[in-house]
């Protein structure tokens, strides 16, 4: 796909010339050429013209789609906005869409969504959160997916984190292993230390579910130290919840760690995150 004209139609909205958005990185004639869609660069070069143009490459080509997300990021929006809502129907329906699909991705994106399915229907009848009636095919077929990573990327990890509690705990334990030596390439990049953080939440959740709760305070250690960014205020909120919580099954009772986790719980729904709270209310 040929960039030109969009970076032409956002440099001349800036009022930028071309030499003040091209000198030494492509020549003005071939700059002429490229934003009249005649000639393409390489990522290098369009990198960097953004740069020029006070902006990141993922900002550009969300508005070279016209303001709409890719189709993984429009997946995982989806899927995470109705799982937080618990809203089945909206569910339901990504399941069927995703039904058509034979390739591999569809098949596993189709194993989550079902378990997730599984997993909120058990969670509305019981209180209990976990993956103990969703179907052996759909764990399976996810387990085996990730399994067979060799190279983690961001999307694998992201995967990996939204189906913890669907795979068995023991294999937990070799997967992030291996992916847990990405997580220093990430922290100064926020959208990865987001990724690494929900990943962190669902596996302590488990963890504490388990009862590996001395495992799981080394995880919500590396949690603390990952979310200390004011960006990550909302895993802030929910590490001091772990904190909290592992001090009471450890040690037993203790007032002031009931009202910490209570204070939590209190936050996150006043600001319209119930089931969120309700799901780490299930593993007191």
């Amino acid at each position: 796909m040929n960039f030109g004209p969009r970076v032409r139609e956002i440099r001349k909205s800036k009022g930028f010339s071309q030499k003040e958005v091209y000198a030494n990185i492509i020549s003005k004639s071939y700059a002429i050429s490229f934003e009249k869609g005649e000639n393409n660069i390489s990522v290098v070069l369009l990198i960097d013209i953004l740069d020029r143009l006070s902006m990141d490459i993922d900002e550009f080509l969300f508005i070279n789609k016209g303001y709409l997300l890719n189709e993984y990021s429009d997946y995982i929006y989806n899927m995470s906005n109705y799982s937080n809502k618990h809203d089945l129907a909206s569910l339901k329906k990504m399941l069927q869409a995703l039904s058509q699909g034979r390739d591999t991705i569809s098949r596993v994106r189709f194993a989550e969504i079902r378990c997730r399915i599984k997993a909120i229907e058990k969670f509305n009848r019981t209180g209990i959160f976990d993956g103990t009636e969703t179907l052996e095919e759909d764990r399976n077929t996810i387990q085996s997916y990730l399994v067979g990573i060799e190279s983690w990327t961001l999307r694998e990890i992201q995967f990996f984190g939204n189906t913890i509690e669907f795979l068995d705990f023991q294999a937990h334990f070799p997967l992030f292993k291996n992916l847990s030596k990405s997580l220093t390439l990430y922290m100064e990049y926020d959208k990865g230390r987001e990724i690494f953080c929900s990943m962190l939440v669902n596996l302590i959740s488990q963890s504490i579910r388990m009862r590996y709760y001395d495992y799981a305070e080394v995880l919500t250690y590396q949690l603390k130290i990952l979310c200390a960014d004011y960006k990550n205020f909302i895993h802030q909120i929910i590490t001091s919840y772990f904190e909290n919580l592992l001090l009471i099954k450890k040690n037993g009772h203790s007032d002031s760690a009931i009202k910490e986790c209570q204070n939590v719980l209190s936050i996150l729904s006043t600001y319209g995150h119930l089931s969120i709270a309700n799901e780490l209310k299930s593993l007191r």
